[in-house]
């Protein structure tokens, strides 16, 4: 699910634990931030510096078309001034 507004992609609902996982742009500071979207804890206390790091730690948590996810994000991500 992707939410403009909030700069958020939500991911994978897990029942076990009543959550899921989002990947958050922080346009600010330029990093990415891998959280479990309904307890809002920072899975990667660090962040994640780009776009495939990001993809990596998803791909942790569950699998992922990474080439796919990566294509589809292109066009949710600010673009950089020129």
């Amino acid at each position: 699910m992707l939410n403009h507004h909030q700069k958020e992609l939500r991911y994978k609902w897990d029942q076990d634990t009543g959550s899921g996982y989002r990947l958050r742009f922080d346009s600010s500071e330029h990093r990415f931030q891998v959280q479990d979207w309904h307890n809002h804890v920072v899975v990667d206390a660090v962040g994640c510096d780009d776009l495939d790091e990001a993809l990596d730690v998803l791909n942790r948590f569950f699998a992922i078309d990474v080439a796919q996810e990566r294509s589809r994000i292109a066009g949710w991500l600010p673009q950089p001034a020129m």
